[in-house]
C-alpha cells in the first residue's frame, strides 16, 4: 500500500512510500509571507502533483486542533488537501498528532510534559523528539515538518497497511 502523509502548515511536511519500504520525507514552502489564497492554491497544486506523481492509495493528513478556536488558515489547507483528493479519487483521512505522537513516541507528548519551558520551546522539543525516533529508525528527514509527517506515515501504515512491520530499533537489528 502506498501512503502519502502530510503534516499541512506554511513549511508543509511531506512523507511518501509503500508501507513495505522506509518512507521518503521532505517539506516544502507553501509561500511564507505571502497571502492564505496563495498559499491555498500552492496546497491544490501540490497535492495535485503528489498525488500524479505518487499515484497514492491512501492520504493521510495531520488534523487541525483548536476546536472552536482552531486556526481557519490551517482548517483552509486541510480542506484544500481533501477536496484534491477527492477531485482525484484518493482516499483521504485525518489524524490528530496526539494521535500520531502515541503511536510513534508512544505517549502523546504535550508542553507540561516539558515543565519550565514556554509553550512554543517545549513544541520544538516534541517534534526534535520525533524527528530523533524517525532517524533512530534510519530515516532521511532533513527538518521537523519532515519528520512529523513521517511519523504519520507510519502511524498510517500501522493502521490501514494489515502487514506493516515497524522497524525493530535498539541496537540489535542495526545493519
Amino acid at each position: 500500500m502506498k501512503i502519502l502523509a502530510l503534516d499541512v502548515a506554511t513549511q508543509c511536511g511531506i512523507a511518501v512510500g509503500s508501507s513495505n519500504r522506509d518512507p521518503k520525507c521532505w517539506s516544502v514552502d507553501l509561500g511564507q509571507g505571502m497571502t492564505e489564497d496563495f498559499r491555498f492554491s500552492e496546497t491544490l497544486k501540490l497535492t495535485h502533483g503528489l498525488i500524479a506523481t505518487h499515484n497514492p492509495d491512501l492520504i493521510i493528513v495531520e488534523a487541525f486542533i483548536g476546536g472552536k478556536h482552531a486556526s481557519a488558515y490551517l482548517i483552509g489547507l486541510v480542506a484544500c488537501v481533501r477536496g484534491c483528493a477527492a477531485n482525484r479519487s484518493v482516499k483521504c483521512e485525518m489524524v490528530f498528532p496526539a494521535t500520531v505522537r502515541k503511536h510513534f513516541l508512544g505517549k502523546a507528548l504535550t508542553s507540561k510534559d516539558f515543565p519550565g519551558m514556554k509553550q512554543a520551546k517545549a513544541k520544538i522539543a516534541i517534534k526534535e523528539r520525533v524527528a530523533a525516533q524517525c532517524r533512530a529508525l534510519g530515516w532521511v528527514v532533513p527538518d521537523l515538518d519532515a519528520a512529523d509527517a513521517a511519523a504519520t506515515w507510519d502511524w498510517a501504515c500501522a493502521t490501514h497497511a494489515p502487514t506493516y512491520q515497524a522497524k525493530p530499533q535498539g541496537g540489535l537489528f542495526d545493519a
